[in-house]
Order: structure tokens, then C-alpha cells, then sequence
């Protein structure tokens, strides 16, 4: 989950789709919270009572005209003695009576909380059913997504509601428990009017038809899910049908369409089976009944084997293919374990977006996956602030992020550097047993640490504290790199800093890349606990040109790379290093890495008698192969705007912004020569370029200073100073002359 399809295909890469549509998203949440919401914090209820099975019987005949008649029966029982009433979630609907072992009982209803007088006290061993009668116009909440929709001959639920508190909105639909904690089994009998016929979670039990215009559709999920996983849809489907070889046993595979629809589902579901097998390969078997997608006019959202995935991603490409994967993988995190509360939002949503990222390493490479998780990372470093309104941590967000790029992008960002802490055999195994302990039931971000780390004898408190609890990046940088020719011993130190982190990340398992001179590279691994790591390599077999931290992508951190040929005349614009360089003369290739560093430089000695202040948000390093091969120039632009990275050096003027520049972190901080600024209308806003020319390897930074660049010119009268002789001829004699 979620996408907010209207504006999908506004941006240009079809990968970070769900991304980008969270921009849509993430703005109806907010518009709604200052509006104001209403909270039934009713998890407390489940510890009343249990919720051992719904069944719904819907009419939806008249769904066309959003008319719903539904009987609801709940199958009950209490967990503690004296029970007397209940109080069930139902939104907007009307209801007409409710109905307890052949009486009519009373009840209140507030267009929200459905208060039920049982007439007698029951025990926790009683099991009692419950039958409501109800109908109306099912609700959509605030943020224009979840809820009931009638839309363009597609009639079905979102189940959950952004602008909701709580977020479940299984209440939009029928009467029920509506929290994260209560699971429950699921039957369905849906009457539809002919060509339209309903699809819903689990199996299909019946099918058959009444007269020349109703249809009935009977379902069964014998799998317990909270309610907001519960699902419908309706229209003139057409199923598509077939199966994918398990790890266990066959899985059917459905995918319902209108007619028109079906090439085109073909081509976009053409990868499912290899994504199904990716999944179980790294985090056990597909414990659900079916497979299933039904296309609807909004999503995606993972309903329980019945998934509600947009028409408009139906367009005969594999643009989308993320997001099926995404929506697939919540059967693994989300649905078959589940997060206890809001605040752990990013079980279901940060790792079933990692996984949107993971299959492509089965699927397509390596190469792909870490393409994929870098554009991830790069992402959120450039967009999760601003878009959540400040740096967060992805675990307890205020109500309105809990669908937030923190929670859905870092927190993929997150498992994929869980990744890295673990390694892989205990990545995948502890998180396959993880699920296999808490399979159907819910579990918190406390849980999910200690049974990891006690699953995989991997401490996780410091991962867990720098990266789930607390808001910020590290930033790692080479601080020293000595290779002895002789003994062949290489010595690597490795300093980090912060990005709007409380405090300096532990036990941080950096990979270091080391390149040789035609370009090949080792990888070693430090562990940086604090301000720096540090390794001795005995027979090391080479002199390394330069070594660079976590340019292999095995950890995500405060680091964005480009990498270039340089082979021709001509401007070389990478995605993620925020510098652009323009190669003036060629005379043999060459290759150019640029690293934007997402935090201020360490060691910040400055030349002598200079007061520079440094950038505290970044800084860049250069490092190549063959450069003198090349002639090259770079455009470095600044924005201390709003939401840009330099306000802190242009909050009054962009007059004292310079860049400055070092060969090796141990040297002092000199002004780069050969710059040129530029500001873009005002040297006031902010916004400007520099262009540097004849790069060097080494460390760029931005900075300012009070220092004024110039002459100090006096002034006295005319008549005050005397200069002879005129003309002169061998010497000039100056009196000055007393004021008075």
C-alpha cells in the first residue's frame, strides 16, 4: 500500500511511482489534520472481546446508484465474564436491527460508534453471533482514498483511510472491530447485478445465477486479518487465471479485468511467478490461499488475496512492476505479520517497499537492485524532510506521516541496511523465522527487535537506535589511507559525520572500496563505532589510487555518488552527486567519481589568519582515474532557499559565498582559485551557481566569511597631502600634512 493514482504519470520514472504519488498523498493527510480528526481509539476493545469470524452478506445490486444492504453476522466470544454490551465501528451507515439468538436487541448509533446492549452477561464461554442489518451510502474519508468508491463501472474498498484516525476503515463498509490487533476468519455471499460480478478475499465457494439478472458470488477465507485488509470489488470482470509453482504447493493466481484490459494485464503481470519465487527464496513460503489483483480505479492496497491494483498502471509496460511486487509482498509484512499500532508502520510499509526493491535482484541483477535502492536513498535524502515536514525517525511519526516517506522510502532504506548489519544468511533466515513465529498476529517494533536479534545472537539496539528510533544519516568520508611499500601493510581510517542526527551512529559496518589503477576495486569492511573506524591490512597487494566509503551500495548511507568516462567534449550530469562537469579538453579517457556528501566536512583547519565558516549540511569529494587526461570544469549549484541545503551560510547574503577546497582531508581548507559566482536574480534569495575551473582531485565545500576582498580606501582633503616633485624623475616625496 498506498498510491494516489492522479498524478502517477506526471513523472518520468516509472520505479518511483508510489514515491511520487505520496506527494498527493501526504498532502490530503496533512490538509485533514488541520482540519481536525476524530479518534475511536478502539483498540482497547479487542481486549474485551474476541472477533472469531464475519460473514457478509451484501446486496449490491443498486451498487451503481452507491446503494448497500448488507447483513452482517459476527461470530463473538468475550475474554473476561460479565460481559453485557459492545461497541461496534460503523461509519455513516443506517442501521435497521440487530438480531442475538432470535431477539431483537437495542442499540445507539452515532454515525461512528455502534453501541450494542447484548441483554444478559456472557463468559468466556459463550460464543455468540451477532446479526447486523444495515445499508446506506458507504463513506470515503478525508483524503479522497479510502473508503467505498463508485467510480467509472469499478465499485470496491480501499481499506484504509489516510485522513482516518484510526487509520483501518473497514468501518466504512460494515460493522466490525476496526483496529490493527483484531484478526478474524472471512466468508462472503456478494448479489450483483448481471454482467457484474464481485471478487473478495480468499476462495471462491459459489457461483451461479437467479433469474436473468443476479448473480452470487460466495467466498471463504479461512486465514485470519484484521478488517482493514477485508475487501470487495465489483464489475464486469473478466479472470484471468493460473498458478505459480510454491514452495510448498501450487498457488492459484488470479487476475480480474474488464475485457478490454486483458493484453495489457498480460504484459504488466508477466514477471508475477518470478516475483512470487523471489520472495519465498528469501523469506519462506506464500502461506495464503490465492494469489489475486483486481483492477480497480484507485490503489494499490493489499488486501488479504484479493489485491486492489490500479487501472492506470494497466498500460502495457512494466512501469508498474514495483508496485505489484509491493502490494504481493505485503502477504509477508503487513498481512501475515502486522503491525500493533500506527507507530509501527513501517513494518508493514518500510519493508514491504524494500522488497519492491529486493525482487529485482532475482528478478533482473545485482546490478539493478542496487540502482534501485541507491535512487531509493537519494531520494530520501533530498525529499523525506520536506515532504514530512522536518527529519523524522520512522518508528512512533505524528498521525498525519504515518504514510509518509519516512515511513515507506527510509524505512526501505532501513531494511536494506538491516541487510548490511546482518549479512545475508541472517537477513534472510532470522527474518524468515521472525514470520514464521508470529504468522497471522501482530507484532511491535520492541518484539520485532529483541526476536531478531535473538533469532540471528545479533545485537540490534544500536542499529535499531540510530536508524528506527532516531531521525538523521551518518556520512562517511576517507579521513586517512597509508599504504608501506615494503611491508605491504595498508592502514584505512574512516571519519564519520551527521546529518540531523541526535547523536553519532555505532558499530556501523562501512565497506570501503579500494581501486587500483586500471580501475578494479576490493572491498574491505570497518566498523565505525562513533567518529571513526579504522583497519591495518597486512599484505595488501597493491597501492590503492583512492578508496571511497559505501560507494559499493551494500550500505546506504549520508552519500550519493556519480561515476563518469570522461571520453569526449561535453557536460556529464549524474542523479545523485549534485555536480555537473563540463570536460573542455579530451585527450584520452578518463574516469571521474563525485561524491555529495550529505553532512559538513570533518577536520575543518582553515588557512592561516582566515575566518571561514564551513557548510554544515555537505560537501563533495573528486577522485578519478587518468584526470590529466582531461581539461574539466564544474558547475556547483547552491540554494539557501526554502528547503534547500545552504541556508545556513546565505541566511542574510550570498556576497561572502565562496567555495573552498583541499587535496587530503588532513590539510587546511584554502580558497579555491579559479571560481566564479553567479546568483540567479538577487544576492539575496539564495539561489546562485559557481563554476570551478581545472578541477582537482580532493574536497570541495561551500563557505562564507566576513572578510571583504579588496583595498580599504582612505580619503583626506586635497590640500592635506603634498606629492612632488611633478614631473618626477628618480624619487617621489609624499608629506602628509597635520589636519590642523
Amino acid at each position: 500500500m498506498k498510491l494516489l493514482l492522479p498524478l502517477l504519470f506526471i513523472f518520468s520514472i516509472p520505479a518511483f511511482g508510489q514515491f511520487r504519488c505520496q506527494d498527493q498523498k501526504s498532502h490530503n493527510i496533512l490538509q485533514a489534520a488541520k482540519a481536525g480528526l476524530t479518534s475511536i481509539n478502539n483498540n482497547a476493545k479487542s481486549d474485551t472481546i474476541d472477533i472469531l469470524h464475519y460473514h457478509l452478506d451484501l446486496n449490491l445490486f443498486s451498487i451503481s446508484s452507491s446503494n448497500l444492504k448488507g447483513v452482517c453476522s459476527i461470530d463473538l466470544s468475550p475474554k473476561m465474564t460479565n460481559v453485557n454490551s459492545l461497541e461496534l465501528d460503523l461509519l455513516k451507515l443506517q442501521v435497521d436491527s440487530i438480531i442475538l439468538n432470535g431477539s431483537l436487541l437495542n442499540y445507539q448509533h452515532n454515525d461512528t460508534i455502534l453501541r450494542v446492549q447484548l441483554g444478559a452477561n456472557y463468559s468466556s464461554n459463550d460464543t455468540l453471533k451477532l446479526m447486523v442489518y444495515y445499508g446506506g451510502t458507504p463513506a470515503v474519508d478525508g483524503s479522497g482514498w479510502g473508503g467505498f468508491h463508485v467510480q467509472s463501472g469499478y465499485y470496491f474498498n480501499l481499506g484504509v483511510g489516510f485522513a482516518a484516525d484510526p487509520h483501518t476503515y473497514g468501518r466504512s463498509w460494515f460493522p466490525c472491530f476496526d483496529n490493527f490487533v483484531e484478526r478474524s476468519t472471512y466468508s462472503f455471499k456478494v448479489l450483483t447485478k448481471n454482467p457484474l460480478n464481485s471478487y473478495c478475499n480468499g476462495l471462491r465457494t459459489n457461483l451461479y445465477t437467479q433469474g436473468t439478472d443476479s448473480v452470487y458470488s460466495e467466498w471463504s477465507l479461512t486465514n485470519e486479518i484484521p478488517t482493514y485488509l477485508a475487501s470487495v470489488a465489483v464489475s464486469n470482470y473478466k479472470e484471468l487465471k493460473s498458478s505459480v509453482n510454491g514452495v510448498q504447493a501450487s498457488i492459484p493466481v488470479w487476475l480480474m479485468c474488464k475485457v478490454a484490459d486483458t493484453s495489457n494485464v498480460k504484459t504488466a503481470f508477466q514477471n508475477i511467478n518470478p516475483i512470487v519465487h523471489s520472495f519465498e527464496g528469501s523469506f519462506g513460503p506464500y502461506q495464503w490461499e490465492k494469489i489475486g489483483y483486481a483492477m480497480t480505479t484507485l490503489g494499490a492496497m493489499e488486501h488479504a488475496t484479493s489485491i486492489h491494483y490500479p487501472i492506470s498502471l494497466i498500460n502495457g509496460t512494466l512501469g508498474g512492476e514495483d508496485i505489484i511486487a509491493h502490494e504481493l509482498a505485503h502477504h509477508w509484512f503487513g498481512d501475515l505479520i502486522t503491525c500493533e499500532t500506527a507507530d509501527d508502520m513501517w513494518i508493514n510499509e518500510g519493508m514491504a517497499e524494500y522488497l519492491s526493491h529486493l525482487y529485482s535482484e532475482q528478478v533482473y541483477s545485482r546490478e539493478k537492485y542496487i540502482e534501485n535502492v541507491r535512487a531509493n536513498a537519494n531520494l530520501v535524502l533530498k525529499t523525506a524532510h520536506v515532504d514530512d515536514q522536518g527529519y523524522r525517525s520512522i518508528y512512533g511519526l505524528p498521525h498525519e506521516y504515518v504514510y509518509g516517506t519516512h515511513v515507506y522510502q527510509k524505512g526501505a532504506m532501513v531494511g536494506h541496511n538491516l541487510r548490511a548489519y546482518l549479512g545475508d544468511d541472517l537477513f534472510f533466515n532470522g527474518l524468515t523465522s521472525l514470520l514464521q513465529n508470529n504468522a497471522f498476529k501482530n507484532i511491535n517494533t520492541a518484539e520485532f527487535e529483541s526476536q531478531l536479534s535473538a533469532l540471528t545472537s545479533y545485537p540490534l539496539n544500536d542499529f535499531f537506535n540510530d536508524w528506527v528510533l532516531n531521525p538523521g544519516f551518518p556520512s562517511f568520508s576517507i579521513d586517512s589511507l597509508h599504504y608501506n611499500f615494503g611491508s605491504q601493510e595498508l592502514f584505512i581510517k574512516v571519519v564519520q559525520n551527521v546529518r540531523a542526527a541526535p547523536s553519532l551512529f555505532k558499530n556501523v559496518p562501512v565497506e570501503i572500496s579500494l581501486f587500483n589503477e586500471d580501475g578494479d576495486t576490493t572491498n574491505v569492511q570497518i566498523m565505525v563505532n562513533g567518529k571513526y573506524g579504522s583497519v591495518n591490512i597486512s599484505n595488501f597487494p597493491y597501492h590503492p589510487e583512492f578508496a571511497l566509503a559505501s560507494y559499493s551500495g551494500k550500505l546506504l548511507s549520508g552519500d550519493t555518488y556519480d561515476e563518469h568516462e570522461i571520453s569526449q567534449v561535453k557536460f556529464y550530469q549524474g542523479p545523485y552527486s549534485q555536480l555537473r562537469l563540463n570536460a573542455k579538453n579530451v585527450s584520452d579517457t578518463s574516469r571521474a567519481f563525485v561524491v555529495h556528501h550529505w553532512a559538513g566536512p570533518n577536520n575543518n583547519r582553515m588557512a592561516l589568519n582566515k575566518d571561514y565558516r564551513l557548510s554544515n549540511s555537505r560537501f563533495w569529494t573528486i577522485r578519478g582515474l587518468d584526470l590529466e587526461n582531461s581539461d574539466i570544469s564544474a558547475r556547483l549549484n547552491y540554494n539557501g532557499g526554502t528547503n534547500g541545503l545552504d541556508g545556513d551560510l546565505t541566511s542574510t547574503t550570498e556576497d561572502s559565498l565562496m567555495v573552498l577546497y583541499r587535496k587530503y582531508p588532513w590539510e587546511r581548507w584554502e580558497l579555491f582559485p579559479n571560481q566564479t559566482k553567479t546568483d540567479l536574480g538577487s544576492s539575496t534569495n539564495g539561489i546562485g551557481y559557481f563554476d570551478l575551473d581545472h578541477l582537482q582531485e580532493g574536497d570541495y565545500v561551500l563557505a562564507n566569511t566576513a572578510e571583504r576582498v579588496g583595498l580599504i580606501e582612505l580619503t583626506r582633503d586635497t590640500n592635506q597631502v603634498e606629492i612632488y616633485p611633478n614631473p618626477v624623475k628618480n624619487i617621489l616625496q609624499i608629506r602628509i600634512l597635520d589636519s590642523d
